[in-house]
């Protein structure tokens, strides 16, 4: 893989991480998603998580690509948590889980910061 494929396709999964704090919110406000939270907690499920799975061992180290794949499991672990707070009217809950210095907030943070390092 080329180095611009390499950037636009860290790019496409940097953008695709943060629409699920877009999506979060958007329930938190709702109390409704199109997502289930048994599915938003599978990590190869969305787009990046597919990536992660299907190419993304072709263009980095072994290691910076097991801490890629823990931390987005996390990220899915903990995203499908506040998406149950926020199905269950606890919008107040859910708010504080998705702040940048939240549990969420730091896993996204760490997962941004290797995924740049590619």
């Amino acid at each position: 893989m080329d180095a611009n494929m390499k950037n636009e396709k860290v790019a496409a999964a940097i953008k695709a991480h943060f629409a699920w704090f877009e999506r979060l919110r958007a329930a938190i406000d709702s109390g409704k998603s199109e997502f289930v939270p048994a599915l938003v907690a599978k990590d190869n499920q969305c787009e990046f998580g597919k990536w992660i799975y299907a190419d993304l061992k072709s263009i980095c180290s072994q290691e910076k690509y097991d801490r890629i794949k823990i931390k987005h499991a996390e990220f899915h672990k903990k995203a499908s948590e506040v998406l149950t707070l926020a199905l269950n009217g606890k919008k107040d809950i859910a708010l504080k889980q998705i702040t940048s210095s939240s549990e969420l907030g730091k896993i996204s943070g760490e997962l941004l910061i290797i995924l740049k390092s590619i």
